[in-house]
């Protein structure tokens, strides 16, 4: 079995605890729905959570709670004043990349100093070949590092500072008044995250039974606060006990097909040990294409179960994956569909407070910097950043252009799906060289582009990939007709 991916064999190792925890927490959390007020179901939250935080991340739990109180500290002694915003973005950034920096800190670097009895005393031969004495001193901070938990929780700190954000900003404009959008034909998701809530759902408890709610603490999906909440009180009714068993079977089977083709297949493992540079060309385009896929699915898995969890607790989320990677030829519309979640809270967090399409230009650039160093502070993230943002804003100038009113002429000759198709197939290049950057970074996505499309035989390989994504095009533009025809359109 290809076990080169660190993240979903955690993943699949810890699924059994998941599901019994996950399970006994929903089944818990409807019985005291139905037979006590929302203030138990509150308390019952803060419970779990708790305990929860203390198991997996041990004594460095406290190192989250503790940024999870300066957090609600600043939008209280801040509370109208625009530095409210300001200082929730400054704190939070501050500790994502600190804690990247000193991983996830340690007590006893903290604690220095705080011990002066002599624990022992031992000789060492330095880098000079002589003697030397060496003296350890007492740190209670070295004990606590022992028992840290299993789960590092400056890695976990990135869905959890979303939240924590998520808060800030909506009790902020709840007690700001900001203007609400139309709600008119909204989904309820829409309307709940929308809506400002009475002050009393923003205490302290409301607080971190959401910022801690233990099914979606790990991976997400995101949920806003104000959605949140609102679902606590008022539980989702968009899916039915029947839609959600049927959900989870199909993800239980995917999850198992998945299992499958890594017993077989190890082109994630090519990928992962730089195989690929010893490939011929049409190999190389293959490792990329399954590689990429592989990804889906794996976070296809990851989300889906965590939210349809949530959803048997009366809690709706935005779907990570709205369609198939092998559905997009646009950055835009990729961007909507792949982590649906966080694109909708850079949406509402980001790009409308940053002035929304009157300065999309400029705001892309900085979102999709935010993003990359959000992920990791490594060069493959930035070369993700980079070269996502170049591609982006010359897709934006295009489609300004030829979706304007001048050129509706074009739009709707019969030729103009062709025109879609070939700069389509183009353009899902770009979105395999943007997307390859995070594992590749710079230099290698290139090397993995001119190895795949121009090496000794690319005559054949690279007309015969074009035909394939232009066909592929066609067929998304025909899906994207048919969901129009029955009304089910998506904006991407």
């Amino acid at each position: 079995v290809d076990y080169s991916d660190a993240q979903y064999v955690t993943y699949m190792s810890s699924l059994p605890l998941l599901f019994v925890g996950f399970a006994t927490f929903v089944f818990l959390s409807n019985l005291i729905r139905r037979s006590s007020p929302v203030h138990t179901r509150i308390f019952f939250y803060n419970v779990v959570a708790l305990a929860f935080l203390i198991y997996a991340h041990g004594f460095s739990s406290m190192f989250v709670i503790t940024v999870a109180a300066i957090n609600f500290g600043i939008s209280r002694l801040f509370d109208r004043s625009r530095m409210a915003p300001v200082l929730t973005w400054a704190f939070n950034l501050s500790v994502l990349w600190l804690s990247y920096m000193h991983q996830g800190f340690s007590f006893e670097s903290l604690l220095m100093g705080y011990g002066n009895e002599e624990t022992d005393r031992y000789t060492v031969i330095n880098e000079f070949g002589k003697k030397e004495e060496i003296v350890e001193m007492y740190n209670p901070g070295r004990w606590l590092d022992k028992h840290r938990g299993f789960l590092g929780w400056d890695i976990y700190f990135k869905i959890t500072m979303l939240r924590l954000i998520s808060y800030n900003m909506d009790y902020y404009w709840m007690r700001t008044s900001r203007p609400q959008p139309s709600l008119k034909d909204r989904s309820d998701y829409f309307i709940a995250q929308e809506q400002h809530m009475p002050a009393n759902r923003y205490s302290w408890w409301h607080f971190t039974a959401y910022i801690f709610y233990m099914t979606l603490y790990i991976a997400g999906p995101i949920v806003s606060f104000n959605a949140f909440i609102s679902q606590v009180y008022t539980p989702q009714k968009t899916y039915t006990l029947r839609d959600l068993t049927k959900a989870m079977i199909k993800i239980l089977v995917v999850m198992l097909g998945l299992n499958i083709f890594l017993h077989y297949i190890y082109y994630y493992a090519f990928n992962e040990h730089d195989m690929w540079k010893k490939f011929r060309g049409y190999e190389v385009a293959i490792t990329g294409y399954i590689v990429l896929n592989f990804m889906y699915v794996k976070f296809l898995v990851i989300w889906r179960v965590f939210r349809i969890m949530a959803q048997f607790d009366g809690i709706d989320t935005p779907e990570n994956m709205n369609r198939c990677v092998n559905n997009n030829y646009t950055f835009t519309g990729f961007w909507r569909s792949w982590h649906g979640s966080f694109n909708t809270w850079t949406v509402r967090y980001m790009y409308i407070p940053l002035g929304g399409k009157h300065t999309q230009s400029m705001t892309v650039w900085l979102i999709f910097f935010f993003i990359g160093l959000w992920h990791d502070l490594w060069w493959s993230w930035v070369a993700w950043a980079l070269l996502n943002c170049v591609f982006f804003s010359v897709e934006i100038l295009i489609m300004k252009y030829f979706y304007s009113k001048k050129m509706l002429w074009l739009r709707r000759k019969p030729y103009w799906r062709h025109i879609v198709g070939v700069s389509g197939s183009f353009n899902v290049f770009l979105l395999m060289i943007a997307n390859m950057a995070i594992l590749h970074g710079f230099t290698d996505s290139f090397l993995f582009f001119k190895l795949a499309f121009f090496s000794p035989g690319y005559y054949l390989t690279l007309p015969l990939a074009w035909l394939w994504l232009y066909t592929g095009v066609m067929f998304m533009q025909e899906i994207r007709d048919t969901e129009r025809r029955k009304n089910e359109g998506k904006k991407f």
